[in-house]
């Protein structure tokens, strides 16, 4: 068992938003949550080699990925497939909280040729 606590855990600015790293060290995937004052966004990126699988945990944030649109709320999940360009902004009425869990982009069961 290994147990992190939200308290215990530090946060730190990038850009205009706040990561707080939440990842246990036995994960082999990355764990974080980021807050999104409104009129802040994360400019266009590339999911270069991980899954990202976002959570809306308060706010609306609205994600732009491969020319399409995504509002998330509170309890919407959004899975970014590795490779694909996509960018967030919070143009709601308050702040946002993601959950960001990362995942390498190799499926296990792909890796091993099973399907």
């Amino acid at each position: 068992m290994e147990l992190k606590r939200y308290r215990d855990t530090a946060s730190f600015p990038f850009g205009h938003l706040t990561i707080r790293d939440m990842t246990p060290e036995k994960l082999y995937a990355s764990m974080a949550e980021i807050e999104v004052p409104i009129g802040a966004d994360n400019p266009p990126f590339a999911a270069i080699g991980k899954k990202k699988v976002y959570v809306c945990i308060s706010g609306e944030i609205e994600f732009e990925i491969a020319g399409g649109r995504a509002r998330l709320g509170r309890g919407d999940v959004l899975l970014v497939e590795a490779g694909e360009q996509y960018s967030y902004h919070n143009g709601g009425y308050e702040p946002g909280r993601l959950l960001l869990l990362q995942i390498p982009g190799t499926d296990p069961q792909e890796a091993s040729g099973a399907t």
